[in-house]
């Protein structure tokens, strides 16, 4: 959760009921925290976007951004109020849910549940805000309440998606990569060392994935780039979710 002021009464009895008529054992409030990703190509690193929380508890420190759930509320309406928090105002390349998140203690103002979500990104100058603070995913910031168990368990995951989950994968690669950001992002994602013709075999496995010549390069061996399938919306329609 990412907002003292919607962590309240109101917030815990939107349905119309008062507070006395809500036993207060089966009461928990429900959150959304959005694990937002993008992948620069420059610095070949996956960035995960956290803010400076502006009210209590732990105001000024770093969360990932997050809302409660409001009465009626889908989980992408959810994210998506979650995500403008950072001060983006373009929709994610590609949206789903991770894990529930359910520690009693995770809050210090109340019992909460939170649906982690994922978010991708393609990295422009449009995602970069003066409320968000892009941080290597392999090297992230200790993070307030849960959401440093979050991000482990989302990168633990995540990397299970890459090269399975298409809309995840090409969400964060955007319309084409090079063999050697295949191999940045594989190994930032499973913390393990990759084998660049392994990895490039499994991509020429991929069907809606086309290898598209070499990429240009100022010395050395050019890798090889790869290029997706464009679709009826051109790549990936904006905010194309996995939610049911």
């Amino acid at each position: 959760m990412d907002s003292a002021e919607e962590h309240n009464t109101e917030e815990r009895t939107d349905l119309g009921m008062t507070s006395a008529a809500i036993d207060p054992a089966i009461l928990s409030v429900v959150s959304v925290d959005v694990v937002a990703l993008t992948y620069d190509v420059s610095a070949r690193r996956v960035l995960v976007a956290t803010h400076a929380r502006e009210t209590e508890p732990y105001r000024g420190e770093r969360a990932l951004p997050g809302v409660v759930v409001r009465s009626g509320e889908r989980l992408r309406e959810a994210a998506l109020r979650a995500v403008a928090k950072l001060g983006i105002d373009v929709p994610p390349s590609a949206l789903g849910q991770l894990q529930t998140f359910d520690e009693p203690s995770r809050d210090p103002r109340g019992p909460s549940l939170s649906i982690a979500m994922w978010a991708t990104f393609w990295n422009d100058e449009r995602i970069h805000t003066p409320h968000t603070l892009w941080e290597p995913l392999d090297h992230a910031p200790a993070l307030v309440f849960d959401h440093s168990t979050i991000v482990t368990t989302a990168r633990r995951l995540l990397a299970e998606r890459l090269w399975r989950d298409l809309d995840f994968t090409r969400g964060l690669t955007g319309a084409e990569f090079t063999a050697t950001d295949a191999v940045a992002i594989t190994r930032q994602l499973t913390d393990a060392e990759v084998h660049r013709a392994n990895l490039n075999r499994d991509l020429a496995r991929i069907d809606v994935l086309t290898e598209a010549g070499v990429a240009p390069t100022s010395g050395g061996r050019p890798p090889k780039l790869w290029r997706w399938a464009a679709d009826d919306a051109g790549l990936l329609p904006p905010g194309r979710s996995d939610l049911a």
